[in-house]
């Protein structure tokens, strides 16, 4: 027979988890929502005395930031579906090698900004995972982005992929200074973000690894983290690899 106090002192704690991420998600959202409607009072205010010239850029930036919330949402949608069991990673024969390539080129401001070594060694003869193209690009996007995030000016970052039996292992490693033991069972928990923590860029909501575990293991693959004695921090995936390539 289940204790009726600790079911409330269970609910309890579901309801504070739940308010403490609805207030992250508030705060994160409310900073780049003002600079939208911030750049649209200003783009108004230009047009009415016909100083057009800046209006331009100033819709740049509001388009920016709300397509960079707009994407928040919608992981944040998935992950959910995701957790609950309503929505499941589309498969199809995505190849790592294109995958990173896109990640990357997505991420050269970051990559100049850290003046960070990247390097992949990646067999030329890998097969192709199960996983569709645009979400094996996101896998990548977020692996590299952590790594590119917490890479010391001037460190490396090193991608190695293996087929091991039916499924191809894939680690993102970086020599920053890694990851606290305190705070290696909760990273890939929504919203979670080391405290204090010595970001590159802008600071996210907490998403990118939780979303990353969740569509890694919708095929039945796994996401973990190693901590090398020498330091820094690698995040190792596994991917099946395509039915066809099994067949």
């Amino acid at each position: 027979m289940t204790d009726p106090s600790s079911e409330i002192a269970r609910v309890e704690q579901a309801r504070q988890a739940f308010e403490e991420h609805i207030s992250v998600l508030a705060h994160d959202l409310a900073g780049p929502l003002a600079r939208i409607i911030n750049c649209l009072q200003l783009a108004k205010d230009l047009l009415m005395t016909q100083e057009l010239s800046a209006i331009p850029q100033l819709l740049d930036i509001a388009l920016n930031s709300a397509q960079a919330q707009l994407q928040n949402v919608e992981v944040l949608q998935d992950i959910t579906r995701m957790a609950n069991g309503l929505k499941k990673p589309p498969v199809g024969k995505a190849q790592l090698a294109p995958a990173l390539e896109q990640a990357l080129a997505a991420l050269q401001e970051l990559l100049a900004d850290s003046q960070a070594t990247y390097s992949a060694d990646i067999p030329s003869d890998l097969p192709a995972t199960c996983a569709d193209e645009a979400l094996l690009n996101r896998i990548c996007f977020n692996l590299l982005e952590n790594a590119l995030r917490h890479v010391p000016k001037g460190g490396t970052v090193r991608v190695t992929a293996r087929q091991e039996a039916d499924q191809i292992k894939v680690c993102v490693a970086d020599d920053g200074k890694g990851v606290p033991e305190e705070h290696r069972a909760l990273i890939f928990e929504r919203f979670y973000r080391i405290p204090a923590s010595q970001l590159r860029g802008k600071r996210g909501i907490g998403l990118g690894l939780a979303f990353t575990k969740l569509a890694v293991e919708g095929y039945g693959g796994s996401l973990w983290l190693e901590t090398p004695a020498e330091g820094g921090a690698v995040f190792c995936f596994c991917l099946p690899i395509s039915a066809e390539t099994q067949a």
